[in-house]
């Protein structure tokens, strides 16, 4: 597959785009934001075979050129041929991953089966997934002292924007946080110039409560770690991850530290 070139200090967005209408609700986000020193790559993959039997929708070629307030460095637009389960999830090298989502909680378009269920838990590189095109304003970043959390919270603050939103950190009581030792990892661990207009403890089961301060809250975008729980682990614990896909509007950015799981996000 052929990548964008640039230089090795710059910060990546790769947008993956299958010219349906969700990924054009991820590219309203992505041009509604400011990206100085960012290169931006957008990868359409068309299938070349279908040997699963699944019902797969054909990516469209769009032609996509970001405004110059969006301050890209570079850009471009690359299409290739094969299995997006293959080509994008093996992209580690973004900064930031951007797709659309619909109505259901399931990334649209390439995004079919074992590719979504893939990226909501151990995603290659951090995720977002665009449910709005507006600019974001508030931000909930969900903690509980792991370096899940802290690799999203590494991943929110190098967005070149994130010091111009209105900041919250949460955590949850469920029996197994220290939240407030949580919240204060979380407060070190914020990049120069961002500051928490907030720091709340939420007490119930995670997937309820959080789904249930970013509706109340109306908050723009939620941040957090996935801890990459697969089988009967996952079937068991859920996922906060797709119950805040389900019961919410905001965006949603994901991060995943690399490392072993051995609980849930």
């Amino acid at each position: 597959m052929v990548r964008l070139t640039r230089d090795s200090d710059q910060q990546l967005l790769l947008f993956a785009d299958d010219g349906e209408p969700p990924a054009d609700v991820a590219w309203a986000w992505i041009t509604s934001h400011r990206w100085p020193g960012w290169s931006l790559e957008a990868v359409t993959v068309h299938w070349a075979s279908i040997t699963d039997g699944e019902d797969l929708r054909v990516s469209r070629f769009v032609q996509r050129t970001p405004p110059a307030e969006s301050r890209f460095t570079s850009d471009a637009h690359v299409e290739v041929s094969g299995d997006p389960r293959v080509v994008l999830l093996d992209r580690s090298d973004p900064s930031l991953m951007v797709v659309g989502c619909h109505h259901r909680g399931h990334f649209a378009g390439m995004w079919a089966g074992s590719a979504t269920e893939w990226l909501l838990v151990h995603p290659p590189a951090p995720v977002l997934v665009a449910r709005h095109g507006y600019r974001t304003r508030t931000v909930a970043i969900c903690v509980d002292g792991s370096p899940h959390a802290l690799r999203a919270i590494e991943a929110f603050g190098s967005c070149p924007w994130a010091a111009g939103v209105e900041l919250s950190l949460v955590s949850v009581e469920d029996g197994h946080t220290d939240v407030e030792q949580a919240l204060r990892v979380a407060q070190a661990a914020l990049p120069k110039g961002l500051r928490a207009a907030r720091a709340e403890s939420l007490s119930g089961p995670p997937k309820r409560v959080l789904a249930d301060f970013a509706r109340d809250r109306e908050v723009d975008l939620v941040v957090l770690g996935t801890r990459g729980l697969t089988g009967l682990a996952r079937l068991r614990a859920g996922s906060t991850v797709s119950a805040l896909l389900k019961d919410t509007t905001a965006n949603l950015l994901i991060a995943h530290a690399g490392e072993p799981a051995t609980a849930e996000a």
